[in-house]
């Protein structure tokens, strides 16, 4: 079968001096109807050793794996990794790089040291032919993930469970069934793997539908990682909701099936996907704790912030202050009961998130499987209100300063606190943003 290979990569692979390879997704996915990859390519030769044409270049070179990251000058998206053939030996448990590193291996070397049969069909681009050592092309077209030795290739890196589960969502194979039972013996290797390569694997899962268009890929995924026995290694917070019971007048689902329901119900925002699976996180602890899961939203916010955070998956600060304050608010107002003036200002004090919020609430409404449409919020309303009436949304949007206030005699915290006053009053009536008026409503008796 011929593949569609773009023609900046026939002129690539036309002018190295050494054959090269197509490898791995591109491949797979050209064998099954699913839309192009990621470009990767492989070959005997070693990166240096390559003669590129006019145009290309090594953008980056990574010398103990032999891996190099070639670009076009000129052709957007004209993009392949380059890997020479090798052998890795590596030392016991799941989370390790090789720790030896042969390169000259033949193709049918190169292809054992790959993660699952499907991504080890090779293409040679000059001769236009397959090359498949390992059976895998059967396995794409019959859609199914199989590893040639289960046991090898998940001791070796235990992220590839996390692997297993994220490209069986992506791609909506199925599991060969040896593989399956192995990966779920080899589930606690996951616990060696470091929190930014877990953390990378679990986003790309929570995007799952988005990178060929399966529906419900980041469902299936989150449920891979249940079923395999991976979430307790990756979140044990998230899997102690497992089989956690709630009331049946509001929820069809436990409390992990919930939490699954609602990031399917997600738009396809990391950032509200990321808070959907943390959202209910506190109830478990909440339980524990009292005995029911009232306050479950400010605990939640609170783990979602130590399992984001340095001692755990290590995000950036902006994401975990973003996330968990979804997190906390994702509770605000769900009886439809608060008053207009403290919605606005809770708007105001939040814009930045309030179309996140909004769309968390409406996904844990449609998560809770009654068949009910949630009611609709009123964070929408509230945020045009305050878009309409050109109040401040930030303290730095008055038009009075700390050294204003300063000069009238405040202090210290006094500052802060007086700020925020005339904040809210200027939230509540934005004739009110004005330097005069604001100095005036500042004076001290």
């Amino acid at each position: 079968m011929e593949i569609n290979v773009p023609k900046w990569l026939k002129k690539l692979a036309s002018g190295c001096g050494s054959p090269i390879y197509l490898v791995g997704g591109f491949v797979r996915n050209a064998l099954c109807a699913l839309p192009p990859s990621d470009v990767d390519i492989a070959g005997p030769a070693m990166p240096d050793e390559l003669v590129l044409p006019r145009g290309f270049y090594f953008a980056t070179t990574y010398k103990r794996m032999g891996t190099a990251l070639i670009r076009h000058r000129w052709i957007e998206g004209a993009q392949a990794e380059y890997t020479p053939f090798r052998r890795e030996k590596y030392a016991p448990g799941g989370g390790h790089t090789p720790e030896e590193v042969t390169f000259g291996a033949a193709l049918e070397e190169d292809a054992l040291r790959r993660d699952f049969t499907a991504n080890s069909i090779y293409y040679d681009i000059a001769e236009e032919r397959i090359i498949d050592p390992l059976g895998g092309a059967e396995d794409a077209a019959r859609r199914v993930l199989r590893a040639y030795d289960p046991e090898k290739v998940f001791s070796s890196d235990g992220l590839r469970l996390m692997r297993l589960a994220r490209i069986a969502a992506e791609t909506g194979f199925d599991i060969e069934g040896k593989t399956a039972e192995t990966a779920k013996a080899c589930a606690p290797l996951v616990a060696d793997i470091t929190p930014g390569r877990k953390r990378d694997e679990l986003m790309k899962i929570l995007m799952a539908d988005v990178k060929y268009g399966v529906s419900g890929a980041h469902y299936r995924g989150l449920t891979l990682l249940r079923g395999l026995g991976l979430l307790k290694y990756i979140i044990p917070e998230l899997d102690a909701l497992d089989g956690l019971a709630q009331p049946a007048k509001y929820h069809r689902y436990d409390a992990l099936e919930h939490t699954f329901k609602v990031v399917e119900n997600s738009p396809p925002s990391p950032t509200v996907r990321l808070a959907a699976l943390l959202h209910d996180v506190g109830k478990a602890e909440c339980v524990r704790r009292t005995g029911n899961m009232h306050g479950h939203d400010a605990v939640g916010a609170e783990m979602a912030a130590e399992i984001m955070g340095e001692r755990g998956m290590k995000f950036p600060s902006r994401e975990i202050d973003r996330v968990t304050r979804l997190v906390r608010w994702h509770m605000y107002d769900k009886e439809r009961r608060t008053r207009d003036g403290k919605m606005l200002l809770f708007a105001a004090r939040n814009h930045d998130i309030l179309s996140d919020l909004s769309s968390l609430m409406k996904a844990d409404g449609l998560g809770k499987g009654t068949g009910e449409e949630p009611a609709p919020d009123r964070l929408e309303e509230f945020a045009r209100r305050l878009a309409d009436s050109g109040a401040p949304l930030k303290v730095s949007d008055l038009r009075i300063s700390g050294a204003d206030l300063r000069g009238i005699g405040y202090e210290g915290s006094g500052i802060k606190k007086k700020l925020e006053e005339l904040f809210a009053a200027c939230v509540l009536d934005p004739a009110l943003n004005k330097h005069k008026k604001l100095m005036k409503l500042a004076k001290k008796e």
